[in-house]
């Protein structure tokens, strides 16, 4: 543990350094495990997160302070109405083994009070799974990180019942029910987020039934620090196909990465057909009560929920 560590919330004027943080933590440990970095951009990219977060949650974001005044670590939560979300947490590399995601992580859990907390980590990260399933957290999916090739042709859209239309605000409560039906979690402030945000870097869609009724939504982002299809329900993989091939028939600046469920596996071998290859796996853990999907769940990291 550091010497009198301090864990408080970020002041402003620390978002650049934070942003900074996020990237470098991220790259050094992908490099040292996997040889490769995962954001290839500028530090500045990854300010999309802090400016993001602070946007939905204002004085949601925790650093730990040394008794140098240094920041050694930092991470972000979202009180939502059924749950917290623990969003991207990173330490500085030379300050790893020293119990500062410990004592932010502590935080969080005591700040959820009796709600349930919701996060996605790496499976290849054991260092951070022992630090959740130590602290109560427990594994309840298994998500392939997916991602098409660079300049991979799509096939034709997939033909079912159903239309795929861009949402809207009339949208906002039927797209809310249903990811609680879904996915057992509430989060409006998200979803009027990507709304409100349309035309910007988030782009969200929404599959309507031969009814006209909302069976599915899937959300984007498309920015240099973030390039990634969710989060997003559907009550089937027609709505979950028709879904993608919406979002990734947008022009985009990159190719995004998506999550879905390892047990989906017709879902799954119909995107390998399409030329999708796996990137990584990914933990969605649960510290406290958890209700089993109702359908498919499409997370993201940007806002994380699991």
């Amino acid at each position: 543990m550091l010497p009198r560590m301090t864990v408080r919330p970020m002041k402003s004027g620390e978002e650049a350094e934070i942003a900074a943080l996020i990237y470098r933590s991220t790259n050094s440990w992908y490099q040292s495990k996997l040889g490769h970095e995962i954001f290839t951009g500028k530090p500045e990219d990854c300010r999309i997160f802090v400016d993001t977060y602070e946007i939905l949650d204002p004085g949601c974001c925790l650093v730990a302070e040394g008794e140098d005044g240094k920041i050694a670590g930092s991470c972000f939560y979202h009180p939502r109405e059924t749950h917290v979300g623990l969003g991207i947490m990173n330490v500085v590399p030379d300050q790893t083994g020293k119990g500062v995601a410990k004592a932010l992580l502590a935080e969080v859990i005591e700040k959820a009070g009796d709600l349930p907390v919701r996060l996605l980590s790496s499976a290849l990260n054991l260092e951070s799974f022992s630090l959740y399933t130590r602290a109560g957290f427990g594994p309840v999916s298994v998500y392939h990180d997916m991602r098409f090739p660079v300049d991979h042709k799509l096939p034709p859209p997939p033909i079912g019942p159903g239309v795929v239309r861009l949402a809207n605000t009339e949208h906002l409560f039927g797209m809310v029910d249903l990811e609680e039906e879904i996915a057992g979690i509430r989060r409006s402030k998200d979803l009027s987020y990507f709304l409100r945000s349309q035309g910007g870097h988030w782009t969200t869609f929404v599959h309507l039934d031969p009814s006209g009724k909302i069976d599915g939504w899937l959300a984007s982002v498309d920015h240099p620090g973030c390039r990634m299809l969710g989060p997003g329900v559907m009550r089937d993989e027609n709505a979950a196909l028709a879904l993608i091939h919406m979002q990734l028939s947008q022009a985009r600046g990159g190719t995004p990465v998506f999550l879905i469920q390892t047990h989906e596996s017709w879902l799954v071998a119909e995107l390998y057909k399409w030329g999708a290859r796996n990137v990584e796996l990914h933990f969605a853990q649960v510290r406290g009560s958890f209700s089993q999907p109702q359908g498919i769940i499409m997370p993201s990291f940007l806002p994380e929920s699991g």
